[in-house]
């Protein structure tokens, strides 16, 4: 039997992986948004748990004509990345969070978290949708709020 950091709402236990990827700012939210999550057997649940206050501030935003966007690719990510220079972070009431089932056992491994609403996968992403690129085209993350690799920065749409 594992040794469950977390449980979900419909019972299974949740483990945090070596390697995941948990903001800072939604760490202390996670014991009870996760305590609101009914898994319903699915394998791959991305879920995003609002709260009546505020938990953190977003660093994903929408975007309005006027912004000064860039793009730049962060590390061990396989494209670019649409960033905004003139935006700060936003505050939210909402965490999202994203849980695998591992595959023998019934436990959930969480691979990220952070403050604020589900996004779209990235264009470049081998799970992007038809509304990746619309989702994109009107979002960026706050530049300084993810690193990025140096020289990489343009002001070029890649997609």
């Amino acid at each position: 039997m594992v040794k469950a950091d977390y449980v979900l709402a419909s019972g299974e236990p949740v483990v945090d992986r070596h390697n995941s990827h948990i903001h800072e700012s939604a760490a202390a939210f996670l014991p009870p948004a996760l305590y609101r999550i009914d898994s319903r057997g699915r394998k791959f649940l991305i879920e995003t748990v609002e709260f009546d206050f505020v938990v953190g501030e977003t660093v994903c935003v929408a975007t309005e004509p006027g912004d000064k966007i860039v793009y730049a690719q962060r590390p061990k990510r396989f494209g670019l990345t649409r960033f905004v220079k003139n935006r700060k972070p936003e505050p939210t009431n909402a965490v999202t969070i994203i849980l695998k089932r591992d595959e023998f056992e019934n436990y959930y491994v969480l691979i990220t978290a952070w403050c604020g609403h589900k996004s779209e996968p990235e264009p470049w992403d081998r799970n992007a949708t038809e509304k990746s690129v619309s989702f994109w085209n009107s979002h960026a993350l706050i530049w300084g709020s993810e690193a990025t690799i140096p020289g990489t920065e343009t002001d070029v749409c890649p997609w």
